[in-house]
């Protein structure tokens, strides 16, 4: 997968938080289907912001998925070489972000997931 990553601060308070309060099962879950539903969601948007007459699919069908930490961390992401130039630009072309904006729509649904637990 591309160079290109987001993460989340404050996981280990969170972290702490939610492991007394919420069983590794629920937050296992939580983790997994808010990361597939990132990678439905760039996958869905890439005919959409790869417009310019050049686009074969291959960025649609290289968005990838993995979990680390025994399911307790996701990871969705591009998986070719150049993504990182199209994601970020260049100074001979502009930016063309697919991940970002998932991302960050994502977050606050994870995090709305993941408030539930604590409660």
């Amino acid at each position: 997968m591309s160079n290109i990553s987001f993460s989340v601060t404050g996981v280990d308070k969170l972290s702490k938080a939610l492991l007394s309060r919420a069983s590794t099962g629920d937050i296992k879950s939580v983790v997994k289907r808010n990361t597939t539903q990132m990678q439905q969601q760039a996958m869905s948007n890439a005919s959409s912001v790869y417009t310019k007459g050049y686009s074969t699919g291959d960025t649609k069908k290289s968005i990838g998925v993995s979990f680390k930490d025994s399911g307790m961390s996701g990871v969705t992401g591009l998986g070719m070489y150049y993504n990182e130039y199209t994601e970020l630009g260049t100074r001979f072309m502009a930016a063309e972000p697919l991940l970002k904006p998932v991302f960050n729509k994502q977050k606050t649904v994870f995090k709305s997931d993941l408030e539930k637990l604590l409660k």
